[in-house]
């Protein structure tokens, strides 16, 4: 379930100011009339919709590990310096080895271990973009109660013991029900525990010390113990949703999810990524740069963000919006403009032309009221059908 950003890392226009200053206080003209009729949607679908409940369990269980992921604090709540490495890999998973998590420990028997699965999410970060420092995962799992999450925990901890004849034991002190190992000479350490229903798995890696064969074991140990200091209490807030009630949850938080464009090819009930929506600190998840989209939130007053067809943002008013349009649409470092739409000069694109051989090449974002959207495209002109469906969905919805 691979995402697309959040936000592409954008420059801040810190030399406006040069341009515009003392040019005086008149408000900025009105938008323009757009009319509706004659954009081009191309293929995509521009009318709200109405998610309603999941059409099946597999939908259910991706919609409960997500409103279980808004309460999972980010890997920078734990540790300050872990910033990079957001939106690396699947972050909402009912399979381990669909996600990062296969990387960090031996999942290879899960169902066996963890039977009555119901859903995890995952906290994930580096302290450096070149994944040559400090590397901690989290993963919360949500079983039907305490005894199957406990019994987990157990069962999942000794797959993995077993797997290295060289691991041992490693007790956490102020978690004594944790079950902890680590392989000496190897800096690194694997945690499960059980808290109610949930279980939080802990990987934490120092690959600076591991290319220098250097060893601190107490680090990991204070490592594992900030990170259940965090999630425990976090979590804790987090109310599961019994298993037979599952399929009748509303797929949706305020709108957010019927206000975005359809991702095509949805409509059968099935997805390879299932659509999220998350308030606006969970949402600095799927960023690759948290904290300057921190400020962008804040400043803005974002609080919540979705991902189906295309990105959505909710500001706090007009004025909010549209700086999230100009973030998302302006020239910045490896971005150059792009035409707008046709018939939709409100709206800003613009195309990549940095290193990532991988990267999607074209942006448009546009902003009605308080929502600011993003589309992407390998083509150009898709990327401005997709946002002219957005804005026409926008317009139209209650």
């Amino acid at each position: 379930m691979r995402r697309s950003k959040v936000f592409v890392a954008a420059m801040l226009l810190v030399t406006a100011c040069a341009a515009g200053c003392g040019s005086g206080h008149d408000d900025p003209p009105p938008d323009p009339v757009i009319d509706l009729a004659k954009l081009d949607f191309g293929p995509y679908d521009a009318t709200p919709h109405e998610m309603g409940k999941p059409k099946n369990i597999f939908q259910a269980r991706d919609f409960e590990a997500e409103r279980l992921g808004d309460v999972v604090p980010l890997a920078m709540d734990i540790d300050p310096a872990l910033t990079y490495g957001g939106n690396s890999g699947t972050l909402v998973f009912e399979d381990p080895k669909d996600s990062q998590l296969h990387n960090f420990g031996d999942f290879n028997h899960f169902a066996e271990d963890a039977p009555n699965f119901i859903g995890g999410y995952i906290s994930y970060g580096m302290d450096s973009r070149n994944n040559d420092g400090i590397e901690l995962l989290n993963a919360v799992l949500l079983f039907p109660d305490e005894k199957q999450a406990a019994d987990a925990a157990t069962a999942l901890e000794h797959r993995d013991f077993i797997a290295k004849p060289d691991n041992q034991p490693v007790p956490i002190p102020k978690y004594p029900a944790a079950h902890a190992h680590w392989e000496p000479g190897n800096q690194s350490i694997d945690s499960w525990y059980a808290t109610g229903k949930l279980v939080v798995f802990t990987s934490d890696y120092d690959h600076t010390k591991i290319w220098f064969h250097h060893t601190d074991l107490p680090a990991l140990v204070a490592m594992v113990t900030k990170s259940l200091d965090t999630i425990v209490p976090a979590v804790a807030k987090y109310t599961p949703t019994p298993v037979d009630q599952l399929t009748d949850k509303t797929m949706d938080i305020e709108g957010m999810l019927g206000r975005t464009m359809v991702r095509p090819k949805a409509a059968a009930g099935e997805w390879l990524n299932p659509p999220v929506v998350f308030h606006a600190h969970a949402a600095l998840g799927w960023t690759t740069d948290p904290i300057a989209d921190q400020k962008i939130f804040q400043k803005d007053g974002v609080d919540l963000y979705a991902e189906y067809g295309n990105n959505l943002y909710r500001a706090r008013d007009t004025d909010g919006a549209k700086d999230i349009r100009d973030q998302l649409g302006d020239p910045a470092k490896h971005f150059k403009s792009a035409a707008p739409p046709r018939n939709l000069p409100i709206a800003k694109c613009r195309q990549y032309h940095g290193p990532a051989s991988n990267a999607v090449h074209f942006y448009c974002s546009v902003a009605y009221g308080r929502y600011a959207a993003q589309s992407w495209g390998e083509q150009l002109l898709d990327a401005q059908q997709r946002i002219s469906a957005q804005y026409a969905i926008l317009v139209r919805a209650k």
